[in-house]
């Protein structure tokens, strides 16, 4: 995906969740994430985090305690990051929900929620459907 199109993406996504009540506090642009897996510790920044309530501030690294949500929006270089590395450790963090804006023509949004161990895909629908309904009926 383009750089722009992906900053557009960025800036609606929030935009819609705060359309429908949420916070500024609780939707996020480009937050750090400290990633405790089996293999270590590390981080992420995810395009659009969405957070039970405001994370602690203080730090460089959120905890996910509290992160409801984290979306990545899929760019040319970072394709395999986000379908399967990023997707994997978001897991292992035990983020509840992620979704992925991938770089087909309709920009899918694939959407999953934490099952065990893993994700299980939960929905895959064109971005601008999706910004058509109300966050809460996918959360």
């Amino acid at each position: 995906m383009a750089a722009v199109e992906h900053a557009i993406f960025a800036s609606r996504l929030p935009a819609w969740f705060l359309a429908h009540g949420w916070h500024p506090d609780q939707v996020l642009q480009n937050c750090g994430l400290r990633i405790v897996t089996e293999d270590g510790t590390g981080g992420r920044v995810p395009d659009v985090t969405v957070w039970d309530q405001a994370p602690k501030v203080g730090g460089v690294w959120a905890t996910v305690w509290g992160l409801h949500l984290a979306i990545e929006i899929v760019s040319k270089s970072s394709e395999a990051m986000d379908h399967v590395i990023k997707r994997t450790e978001y897991a292992a963090a035990r983020v509840a929900r992620y979704w992925i804006v991938d770089r087909d023509a309709a920009n899918t949004v694939i959407r999953f929620e934490l099952a065990g161990d893993d994700y299980v895909e939960v929905g895959r629908q064109p971005l601008a459907w999706l910004l058509d309904t109300d966050p809460a009926d996918h959360l």
